[in-house]
């Protein structure tokens, strides 16, 4: 071997071990280095939000408890509500705190943080948690006084007595206390997010019920110098309206409505035509009684006491206990005995109701519902009658009374109905006594509808009953249909 030779291979070795000494000595300075490292905190970990570059635990512990002295903002919508620590006894652990810091320091001193220190790439991220407390019963207290201060809740409808109709509701916004308690508290612990979103609901207008209907009903039957009965019947939601329940009234030609009724059931369609002329001129008169009476006759198979009867049979067999017909109509009642019902016995109100036929809105009121029911192939008709009642004669008993009103007295609660309401009613009375029953198909829902007045003793004019029923009628209307 050449001295040439020999000489550039000790030249390379020496290179080698010059360079194995640099980088030797390099990771012992870096160790050094890192090891010192271990007592500062690093750029990338952050204690409450908030970074401290190469400060120490202490340092970084010492401004911590500054920082998290500060007030928070809640934000409320648009509105800003300053919270200051003190008033909800925040306390900030600085002990706690800082041994976790010092904990996680000790454990990024492993080969892998080493390693990444020797490539110069920083420790990896890192977000301390701050140790603190606070009264978590004076925080809610806090956000409860900021909801009386800044919630809306909202409005339900109003009665307008004016325009016979409600107000609408009107939304409003509400805070969520248990929903704001995280943010909250992640601000009181936060040195850099000072601020929470505090959490608001929004709440839609509330929607219109029967018990604001009824106040309304009320209120204009407020100026009414007698007795009065309503029923409403909401047929989407079955929900009930009452005023004055169960008191019984002079049935009149309200009580035409189950002898239809009856006759529907008794005969098979097509009905001859003296039935149905029968019925027409039932229905399209009120002052007279004789089609009624000749329909009685016709259910009494000859005989219109019979017929009387057996109507008031098929009532009490359909839970209707508290109407009946103790005898045909324009019979002397001198020495009538009327029926005990349940609405007779002790009366609530004094109504002169007659001895010979009686009946409450209520009663009136669920037969409509069953027809209604019936038409639509369901409801107590077709359970209890389940061979003498089909949907086809329900149908043509509703189309037969929307299409046959009597002429011979105002239209009460047909009067102030829009062209877009559909109603078949029947409407009766004698000289104290006013009523009517109707099922309306109004574009907002269907619903029945039953009033019954009554001046004990005291003529009533049919016009008087008309104005006091169009508003009650044109109120339930709108209650339905809110513009």
């Amino acid at each position: 071997m050449s001295n040439r030779s020999r000489y550039n291979r000790q030249g390379t070795r020496g290179w080698q071990a010059l360079g194995i000494f640099v980088v030797a000595a390099y990771v012992v300075v870096q160790f050094i280095v890192f090891q010192i490292s271990l007592s500062r905190l690093p750029a990338s970990w952050t204690i409450g939000d908030r970074a401290f570059p190469n400060q120490t635990i202490d340092e970084a512990v010492t401004q911590l408890e500054t920082d998290l002295q500060q007030p928070v903002t809640l934000n409320y919508l648009t509105s800003t509500v300053t919270l200051e620590p003190t008033a909800i006894d925040f306390t900030f652990d600085i002990t706690e705190t800082k041994r976790l810091a010092q904990d996680a320091r000790m454990r990024s001193s492993s080969l892998s943080d080493f390693l990444r220190h020797l490539i110069l790439q920083p420790p990896a991220t890192r977000d301390i948690p701050v140790v603190a407390s606070y009264s978590d019963e004076k925080a809610r207290a806090f956000l409860a006084d900021v909801a009386t201060r800044r919630d809306e809740p909202p409005r339900s409808p109003a009665p307008q007595i004016d325009q016979l109709t409600l107000t609408p509701g009107q939304p409003g916004h509400l805070l969520n206390i248990v929903d704001s308690m995280p943010p909250l508290e992640d601000a009181l612990k936060s040195a850099q997010q000072r601020t929470a979103e505090l959490v608001v609901e929004d709440k839609a207008a509330p929607p219109p019920t029967l018990d604001q209907l009824q106040q309304l009903l009320q209120a204009r039957l407020a100026t009414f110098q007698g007795a009065a009965s309503v029923f409403v019947k909401d047929l989407q939601t079955g929900e009930e309206l009452h005023i004055n329940p169960n008191v019984p009234f002079s049935g009149g030609g309200v009580m035409k409505l189950p002898i239809v009724a009856e006759i529907y059931r008794k005969y098979e369609l097509p009905l001859d035509i003296t039935t149905t002329q029968r019925l027409t001129a039932a229905l399209t008169t009120e002052l007279s009684n004789l089609p009624a009476n000749q329909l009685l006759n016709q259910i009494g198979d000859g005989n219109t006491f019979a017929g009387a009867a057996t109507t008031t049979a098929s009532l009490a067999n359909l839970g209707l206990r508290n109407s009946y017909l103790a005898q045909p109509y324009d019979q002397p009642i001198t020495a009538t005995v009327g029926i005990s019902t349940p609405a007779n016995t002790t009366p609530p109100l004094n109504t002169n109701a007659s001895p010979a036929i009686q009946t409450t809105a209520s009663d009136i009121g669920l037969l409509w519902e069953m027809i209604d029911q019936c038409s639509q192939s369901g409801g107590a008709l077709l359970v209890v009658y389940p061979n003498q009642f089909s949907p086809i004669e329900c149908r043509q008993l509703i189309d037969l009374l929307q299409a046959n009103t009597p002429t011979d007295i105002p239209a009460l609660l047909n009067s102030r109905l829009p062209a877009q309401a559909e109603s078949a009613h029947r409407p009766g009375g004698n000289f104290d006594t006013r009523g009517d029953a109707a099922l309306v198909r109004s574009p907002g829902g269907d619903y029945i509808l039953v009033v019954f007045l009554n001046t004990a003793n005291q003529n009533f004019d049919w016009a008087v009953a008309d104005l006091i029923m169009a508003d009650l009628s044109k109120a339930a209307y709108n209650y339905f249909n809110p513009k």
